[in-house]
């Protein structure tokens, strides 16, 4: 008789060798105690994401939509007004979308390639989808390009697309009127999905370590370079959204906030026409802070109190500013550093620059 336990015992060496590592690794680089248990919690929540994604739901089994974000699920910069969901792909596969539009301001699907170099392999949003009257559409995944000639929604998966990002972009993630998504998969035929076996955890044990060290390496090394230009806005280079798996729909502007005792910073920006903008506070470790009680960490271009010529005023700080919702406050809840992200959804005109200035309150 076999016996897999020598594997999966080197397997599981290896990974919790790994996870002790980055655990260290994270009380280390953090700058203060808050973001060493911000840090840890991380890593914690991209183990959940990364084991779903590499186990739970493999692909070649029903296209299967689960959560990569969440409020409690966050990684590289997410969006407090977004709603997203995922689905795996198998090579070849061909699956079919059917849904409602609702009334968010963007929805948009994109398939991604794994690494970390070029992984947009194509997209959609909605202002390229033919959708009914009624508000209901169909979306073709994968299969041959000839469906697209014939007038039909369809999203490429080329050769090697690994997965496909849903994220709906709301004005309102507990009122609004949200879209609604079911996949089948076409092909391959369905069958039953097989039970783990020793090299498939093996396999998945190893995926979970390069995961997390790359997501992990990826955002330290973003927040360093940010901080190293305290209170200025920073455009996002291309290569950066992708490694980052955004959507090239939007774009986007970062700050890393440094602020002594009684101060906050001030921007002002006036956004150009477009889908959607928002400024949300980040954690170093690129997670948007806890937003599910109503806390105002975000505020979006349906939000946003304006001057009379169009611009908007913001305040970044751990000090309410005594402003009774006539201004536009953004609440770091005592702490006095951390990252701002600026994101406009297809922009109608060039942005200008966002003016930082540090004040006193």
């Amino acid at each position: 008789m076999s016996n897999n336990q020598p594997q999966l015992a080197q397997a599981w060496d290896s990974f919790t060798d790994s996870l002790k590592t980055m655990g260290h690794d994270v009380l280390t680089k953090a700058p203060n105690d808050a973001e060493r248990v911000d840090g840890l919690r991380f890593i914690l929540r991209q183990l959940a994401y990364r084991e779903e994604q590499f186990l739970e739901f493999a692909p070649g089994y029903g296209g299967e939509l689960f959560r990569p974000e969440s409020s409690t699920r966050k990684v590289f910069a997410d969006c407090p007004d977004t709603l997203y969901w995922q689905f795996n792909v198998a090579k070849g596969g061909t699956y079919r979308i059917t849904g409602t539009r609702g009334e968010s301001p963007y929805i948009s699907f994109t398939a991604y390639r794994a690494g970390i170099e070029d992984r947009v392999v194509a997209d959609l949003h909605d202002g390229e989808l033919t959708i009914a009257a009624d508000g209901t559409f169909d979306l073709t995944v994968g299969g041959p390009d000839n469906l697209q000639a014939n007038g039909q929604n369809w999203l490429d998966l080329g050769d090697d697309a690994s997965f496909v990002v849903i994220r709906e972009y709301t004005h309102d993630r507990v009122h609004g009127v949200q879209a609604t998504f079911e996949v089948e998969q076409l092909s391959p035929e369905l069958g039953h999905r097989p039970e783990p076996d020793a090299d498939t955890l093996s396999g998945v044990l190893g995926l979970l370590g390069l995961g997390l060290g790359f997501v992990n390496n990826a955002t330290v090394n973003l927040s360093e370079e940010l901080r190293l230009r305290p209170n200025q806005m920073n455009e996002a280079a291309a290569e950066l959204v992708s490694e980052m798996a955004g959507t090239p729909h939007n774009h986007y502007q970062l700050c890393y906030v440094q602020l002594q005792p009684g101060e906050a910073l001030e921007l002002e920006l006036t956004p150009p026409a477009c889908r959607y903008w928002s400024v949300h506070l980040n954690n170093y470790w690129l997670e948007s802070p806890e937003f599910r009680d109503g806390q105002s960490v975000c505020i979006n271009d349906s939000q946003a109190v304006r001057e009379a010529d169009g611009s908007v005023k913001m305040l970044v700080g751990p000090d309410d500013p005594g402003t009774d919702g006539s201004s536009n406050w953004l609440d770091t809840k005592g702490r006095h550093e951390t990252i701002l992200l600026a994101r406009y959804l297809l922009p109608e005109a060039d942005l200008p620059p966002i003016v930082s200035n540090v004040v006193n309150i």
